[in-house]
């Protein structure tokens, strides 16, 4: 979604499309990331909405490998044909856990876990985030578990809370 040149300092009198946040209501006060002020998530609700939101992937995950076991039954059923089962599942579920926060945060910056805490993903300008600063977050994300999860331990000591995938990204994650 492109930004919008912004000339006025009264950012409550313009009007705002459905799909942005408005930057007044997250209190910004002057069109520049230098002098934003809203609130941030901690890492505590960060981390819980990423568990919540692992738990439903989970869940899914059980479901699709006891089918997967369930069609395969078979009082002769060899590891390797369990194997075989197995791994075609695992990458099916990589690609939809995948799509799963690609696709929410892109569309609406809320994954079900950051809606039940009432937390969203924000770009730097205020908006909503759009498809592609969500691919190249959850890209981020395995930057982030590469270097022995220090990319997510770092919003702690971050002066914005952004660990490392939202300074890729460019986002941030604001309480609603």
């Amino acid at each position: 979604m492109p930004d919008k040149d912004i000339e006025t300092d009264n950012f409550d009198s313009f009007d705002i499309p459905e799909n942005e946040v408005s930057l007044g209501e997250l209190g910004i006060e002057k069109y520049d990331a230098d002098y934003i002020s809203f609130n941030l998530a901690g890492l505590n609700s960060r981390a819980l909405a990423f568990f919540i939101d692992l738990a439903l992937i989970s869940v899914v995950a059980l479901l699709a490998f006891g089918a997967g076991i369930y069609f395969v039954n078979d009082s002769n059923i060899e590891s390797y044909n369990l194997r075989k089962v197995s791994i075609p599942i695992y990458l099916l579920l990589f690609f939809l856990g995948s799509a799963y926060f690609v696709i929410l945060h892109g569309y609406s910056g809320k994954t079900i876990g950051k809606m039940l805490l009432g937390i969203r993903l924000i770009t730097e300008q205020g908006n909503t985030v759009g498809f592609w600063e969500s691919f190249v977050r959850w890209i981020g994300y395995y930057i982030s578990i590469a270097f022995l999860f220090i990319g997510f331990i770092w919003s702690i000591f971050d002066s914005r809370s952004q660990s490392w995938h939202d300074k890729i990204a460019g986002t941030y994650v604001v309480k609603d």
